[in-house]
């Protein structure tokens, strides 16, 4: 594991395949250390993965998806020349234009559904892309994605925002596992 210092964030590398990062944009109020993202870089480093995870909430900052983009771009820019996989949660599923533009394939764990911008994102992927959801997020709105793409789902029963069944930590385990077997399966094509 090695810091590295992105310009307007800090990051971790984390040691695999230097031909293939996954790079690790966090969400809103939602670390990279949290459980999704923690799990979510756990799956794709069992395949071989390295990975640079960005460290820090964009929430805490003035201008929170601003800050998550130059993050986003000063990430790709470090993880280039090798093949990408961008692992997103929520705030920046806000930057699926700019991803699908890069030509890069993407899981977007509790995408805005709900934003039009990243509908229009999501239809313009020419790479696969997998999104993770749940029932009881009232941003996961699944049938707003135009099908017929190289886009597949993980929807979660009773899960939130955060992917947990609030009250049922069992459950909420039980869900990480499926989004992470999911996870190592997409990055085995990615």
């Amino acid at each position: 594991m090695e810091r590295v210092d992105l310009g307007p964030c800090r990051a971790v590398r984390h040691e695999g395949d230097p031909e293939r990062v996954a790079v690790l944009l966090p969400g809103q109020f939602y670390p990279t250390r949290a459980p999704a993202l923690w799990f979510a870089r756990e799956a794709a480093m069992a395949r071989g993965w390295s990975a640079l995870e960005v460290l820090g909430e964009p929430g805490e900052h003035e201008d929170p998806l601003t800050w998550e983009r130059w993050c986003a771009e000063r990430a790709l820019e470090t993880a280039s020349p090798a093949r990408v996989l961008v692992i997103g949660k929520s705030l920046a599923s806000l930057l699926a234009a700019e991803i699908s533009d890069r030509d890069l394939p993407a899981v977007w764990l509790t995408p805005l559904l709900n934003e039009p911008s990243v509908i229009a994102g999501l239809a313009g992927a020419r790479r696969p892309a997998l999104l993770v959801g749940g029932t009881a997020d009232p941003t996961w709105r699944p049938q707003a994605v135009p099908r017929g793409r190289e886009i597949s789902f993980v929807e979660l029963p009773e899960a939130d925002h955060s992917l947990e069944v609030p009250g049922d930590p069992v459950t909420s385990i039980a869900g990480l596992g499926q989004m992470t077997d999911a996870i190592m399966r997409f990055a085995d094509r990615a």
